[in-house]
Parts: C-alpha cells; sequence; structure tokens
C-alpha cells in the first residue's frame, strides 16, 4: 500500500520533482528568397549567423550556402536549424570572383541585403537590426537586394 501512494505522488507532483518531461527544440528548414536580383549571371552567396559576436565574418556563420543565379529572383533552403534567432546576410557576386567588391571608398559595388531588409547606412546593419526568429519547423522570409 505505501509503494502504491509513493507511486501516486511521485506521479502527481506532490514529492516535489518535476516529472513533466519537455521535448527537445524541433529543427526545420529555413527557406530564403532572394529577390530584386538586377543581373541574370553570377553567383548569390549567403550566410546565416545566430549571435552578435562575429556577425558578417564568414568563418562564424552557422550556415553557407552559394547559388548560380537564374532569374530576377532566388530561392535557398538551410535545413536542420534549430530554433533560435538568425540574422542572414547575402550579396550578388554578379562577375564570380568570390568576394563583394567596393569601390575605393569601401561601399559596395555589387547589391547585397539582409534578412529584415536590414539597412545599411553608413556600415553595415548590427546583427540585433537583421535577427529573425526562427521558431523550428518551416519558415519563409524575404530578402530584397539593394
Amino acid at each position: 500500500m505505501i509503494h502504491y501512494l509513493f507511486a501516486l505522488m511521485v506521479n502527481w507532483g506532490i514529492m516535489g520533482w518535476n516529472t513533466t518531461t519537455t521535448t527537445p527544440p524541433v529543427a526545420g528548414e529555413l527557406i530564403v528568397t532572394i529577390q530584386n536580383i538586377k543581373y541574370n549571371r553570377g553567383k548569390i552567396y549567403l550566410a546565416v549567423y545566430n549571435r552578435k559576436e562575429g556577425f558578417l565574418k564568414v568563418n562564424n556563420a552557422v550556415a553557407t550556402k552559394i547559388t548560380k543565379v537564374n532569374g530576377s529572383k532566388a530561392v535557398v533552403r538551410f535545413k536542420n536549424l534549430k530554433p533560435g534567432y538568425y540574422a542572414i546576410a547575402t550579396y550578388h557576386d554578379k562577375n564570380e570572383d568570390g568576394k563583394m567588391n567596393t569601390n575605393m571608398f569601401g561601399v559596395p559595388t555589387e547589391y547585397y541585403g539582409f534578412s529584415r531588409d536590414a539597412r545599411a547606412r553608413f556600415s553595415a546593419p548590427s546583427f540585433e537590426d537583421a535577427r529573425i526568429y526562427f521558431k523550428g519547423g518551416r519558415m519563409n522570409t524575404i530578402i530584397n537586394l539593394k
């Protein structure tokens, strides 16, 4: 009888033990549509970051993709991302030299964009300006090249 009562008390949480189980966050797919591609040549480079430290340093990205341009928009899928905050940076490498070209003042000469269409003013936007919340499952987001 005592064993039965003890089992009931544990199941009901009377003993103070947390008997609820939490399911781990489910990884999912982030689908990024890049719009306003002006030239039907070159490649689109994308990098996904999950923290402000090292934002825009490609070695700190949690995921990267390169896709060939084929039209005025591109769709890129990032699979197995865990729920959390992410910021995405992208640019159109129209001359396919593997880098973002700039003029003598450091202003980009190739089109670029960020998640949430965060704007670059006198420098690139911050992680906070570009971050989106990915809750897992499947999510779509759009970046307009500027």
